[in-house]
């Protein structure tokens, strides 16, 4: 029966992992387990720690909150210093008590963890990976958002550029990366350098969402200055709280995270208000908000209830944050640009006829002639006045005759190719101008025109109209640069024309 047992144990300790009997306890500042957290003041403070390992583990713990950690020992032990993103020591195997000291920024806990070598490399590789994806991830959407804001010369999209960048510098401080790449610039761990990161992310991020939204328009002006100086404010206490010495530096920490969390809530109100207004891609920005928002507050009131979530819930939802806010800025660009095509095409366009203006007209066909000097070909340039129109005025009124000059432009699209230009320069004058490869082209085009519009009858309500027009044409094979000239010409090319028909009449 002995021996049963003594097997049964054997077999148990064979499947539990190689650390499961080590133990390592903290003695001072109070006796407890080592997995619990330990309350820390500001100051520097001594963690005496004692251990008895069956085998080599690695013991690390974030930089977030303390600075220049230092290892003592009463023995020759050696505790070996590891490479990582937070601060970790190689602890060997054996009963042995060292003290640790850490210098406390801020009277929070400290979470102390404990694994194994492999656990610990590959977590601590994991780590690294994700936060310069992150950084990498930001680079990009910063550039990409900066290309776009350049073409529309327009500074919020700096704005969302300089607030990712600023993000993504606060998180690769906060995390430690640095510290693999420069173990021993102990600046830049220190909690000032990333307060002044937090504070000029958080006015970036506010620049550009009052930019995007266009709170200045949308809300009375104490609103928008509201929400603006305080983002103003919380950049400057950023700066204090690097500035000022101890205590009065975590006070301005305090008052800046406080302020932080007023400030994206207010910002959120805005927001809303931006949806009932119907403002453009609002609804993207209220979700990264409400997310950036519950992350904010998680990290903020609620330190211990997580070590996890309170450590990634804010990238995470920054990274959230950030895509939602560049499909916005993207949304904005096309939403612009759709605006400025339609702003164009309507001061181009003939406010009677489905043709373009004489402004419109000219703007294209001086684009068509730089297209003839670099491509060579021909040109093909009418010029069409219809017949007597006058008569139709005052025997039927502007109605039918506006009537007949929008049939008109129709026919004269329908014979148009769609990259030939048809405009209207004003009353029932119409000019078109064609890019084509051959003479013979051009030739045939002027010839079913003019042969189309020789003799019309247009059916406007019960009145029937017999319609015609005269067509002035020429084809040019020299490159030109005044417009104005070769229109002058034609006009007068359909002046005779019109004078033969009548002389034939």
């Amino acid at each position: 029966m002995y021996r049963v047992l003594q097997r049964l144990l054997f077999c148990l300790m064979c499947w539990l992992p190689p650390h499961a009997l080590a133990t390592c306890i903290v003695e001072k500042p109070a006796g407890h387990d080592i997995d619990s957290p330990i309350p820390l003041n500001t100051g520097l403070i001594d963690i005496q720690l004692r251990c008895n390992l069956n085998s080599p583990l690695a013991l690390s713990f974030p930089l977030d909150i303390v600075t220049n950690p230092r290892i003592y020992t009463t023995s020759d032990i050696n505790i070996v210093p590891l490479s990582s993103a937070r601060a970790a020591y190689l602890l060997p195997a054996g009963d042995y008590s060292f003290t640790l000291t850490v210098h406390a920024e801020r009277a929070r806990f400290l979470n102390l963890q404990l694994e194994p070598i492999a656990q610990f490399q590959q977590q601590n590789s994991l780590h690294l990976l994700t936060i310069s994806g992150f950084a990498g991830l930001c680079i990009a959407l910063s550039l990409y958002v900066g290309v776009l804001g350049r073409s529309l010369r327009n500074e919020g999209f700096y704005a969302y550029s300089s607030y990712i960048l600023s993000a993504g510098f606060f998180f690769v401080l906060q995390e430690g990366v640095l510290k693999v790449l420069l173990p021993h610039a102990a600046w830049l761990h220190s909690i000032s350098l990333k307060l002044v990161f937090a504070g000029l992310t958080v006015y970036t991020a506010q620049r550009f969402i009052s930019k995007l939204l266009e709170f200045q328009l949308i809300l009375r002006r104490w609103e928008h200055a509201l929400i603006r100086y305080a983002g103003i404010v919380i950049l400057l206490l950023g700066a204090l709280a690097a500035l000022l010495p101890s205590p009065l530096n975590q006070y301005a920490s305090l008052l800046m995270g406080s302020l932080t969390v007023v400030a994206m809530v207010a910002i959120s109100i805005a927001t809303v208000y931006a949806i009932v207004r119907k403002i453009h891609c609002a609804g993207l920005v209220l979700a990264a908000l409400l997310m950036l928002l519950a992350a904010m507050i998680f990290r903020v009131y609620f330190p211990h209830v997580s070590e996890f979530l309170h450590r990634y819930a804010l990238i995470i939802a920054v990274t959230i944050e950030a895509f939602l806010l560049a499909v916005a800025a993207s949304e904005k660009v096309k939403r612009l640009q759709k605006d400025k095509i339609a702003a164009h095409m309507n001061a181009a366009s003939d406010t009677l006829c489905p043709v373009l203006n004489r402004r419109g007209w000219e703007d294209a066909a001086n684009r068509l002639l730089k297209q003839h000097q670099r491509d060579g070909g021909f040109l093909v340039m009418m010029f069409i006045d219809m017949n007597d129109f006058k008569k139709i005025n005052d025997q039927h009124g502007h109605v039918v005759g506006d009537n007949a000059l929008v049939i008109m432009a129709k026919i004269l699209n329908a014979q148009c190719r769609p990259q030939d230009i048809v405009g209207r320069l004003g009353g029932d004058e119409f000019v078109i101008m064609s890019h084509c490869h051959s003479r013979n082209i051009g030739e045939r085009m002027i010839e079913r025109i003019k042969r189309r519009l020789l003799s019309l009858e247009l059916r406007i309500g019960e009145i029937t109209l017999p319609v015609s027009a005269s067509v002035g044409a020429q084809i040019i094979d020299l490159p030109h640069t005044d417009l104005s000239t070769l229109l002058h010409q034609t006009d007068m090319l359909m002046y005779e024309q019109k004078q033969q028909q009548k002389v034939m009449a």
